[in-house]
């Protein structure tokens, strides 16, 4: 998981400041290959990069069955649960949680080792 690499990465830089963390902020210039303006200075692309999962599409699947006066099943991406309802019918979708990075987005950025790896935090 990326949240794992980026603790592994910081937990080996152990007390050295000059090698700490900064947070950052930047600009997505490019899609394909991803790459990032830091600060209105320099770009960097995706071989630097670690995406958090706040800047990753994600969407889930919604499904919902209810039994005449019985019961009532909801399940969201094939975890579900149960109540008590009436009526019948039923019927299911997708939904949007988060869109993924587009060009434009500003965002904030964890810069580790030197600045050899940022790890993209959130869209501000």
């Amino acid at each position: 998981m990326a949240g794992e690499k980026i603790a592994r990465r910081i937990k080996g830089i152990g007390n050295d400041i000059d090698r700490s963390s900064d947070l950052v902020f930047g600009s997505v210039t490019s899609m394909n290959p991803l790459r990032i303006k830091i600060d209105n200075r320099f770009e960097i692309d995706d071989s630097h990069l670690i995406l958090s999962r706040m800047v990753k599409e994600l969407s889930v699947n919604v499904s919902v069955t209810v039994s005449v006066g019985v019961e009532v099943s909801v399940s969201v991406d094939g975890k579900g649960g149960s109540g008590s309802g009436s009526g019948g019918g039923a019927g299911s979708g997708s939904g949007l949680v988060w869109r993924g990075l587009q060009v434009g987005d500003e965002v904030s950025l964890l810069k580790v080792q030197k600045g050899q790896t940022y790890y993209v935090l959130e869209r501000v």
